[in-house]
């Protein structure tokens, strides 16, 4: 079951200014898909509402097992979609201190499956599911406008000769807005996407 902490995740959307879009703007991401590419979403509880998941084909090592395909065999993809769009049977974006919800509650996420149960994946892989998001952005009921990743890959080559730096590209100019996280290790500035900060929203 997701659980609110008053100390963390509400804080955040008071600081992000999250409850003011919901209150004052009736911006709760309803309409809009939101894209997560990593090792799948479990729909548990605050994740189980009809449309909340769309599932998108599995492009990792698990498709073939009938019983793991789609699903988050490792935990992160489940716990990011609860921070970004979870939202239980008591909440109310009018009242954000009852029951739990993400920063947009209303927000249907797109099961992008990459990853396995230990974090496997590659390279070629994380690109195939970012041009399924591509080619499929509009051909949903709910079209993406948003895709999130949050995956920590060895940058050995340019930024200019890297196809993973050039596949998100490709999502920001087909217009959807790209959200990766940066600095889970530290302000190491090797760690930091700072060549692609221009087009992308880093967290």
């Amino acid at each position: 079951m997701l659980f609110r902490s008053m100390g963390l995740l509400a804080n955040i959307e008071q600081a992000t200014a999250a409850t003011t879009a919901w209150n004052g703007y009736n911006t709760t991401g309803l309409g809009v898909g939101v894209a997560l590419v990593d090792t799948g979403i479990v729909p548990v509880p605050g994740l189980d509402r009809p449309g909340k998941i769309i599932n998108a084909p599995d492009f990792s090592y698990e498709a073939s097992n009938p019983a793991l395909a789609g699903l988050d065999t490792a935990g992160h993809g489940t716990h990011l979609a609860g921070i970004i769009a979870g939202r239980d049977a008591t909440a109310d974006p009018k009242k954000p201190t009852v029951g739990f919800m993400g920063m947009a509650p209303n927000a249907p996420l797109v099961n992008v499956k990459v990853a396995t149960a230990d974090g496997t994946t590659s390279v070629s892989t994380v690109i195939e599911g970012l041009g399924w998001v591509v080619d499929n952005a509009n051909t949903l009921a709910v079209p993406i406008r948003v895709l999130n990743l949050s995956f920590a890959a060895d940058n050995s080559v340019p930024y200019t000769s890297d196809p993973l730096a050039y596949a998100v590209e490709q999502v920001w100019n087909s217009g959807i807005i790209v959200v990766v996280s940066a600095g889970n290790a530290g302000p190491r500035s090797e760690e930091h996407t700072s060549e692609l900060q221009s087009h992308l929203n880093l967290v």
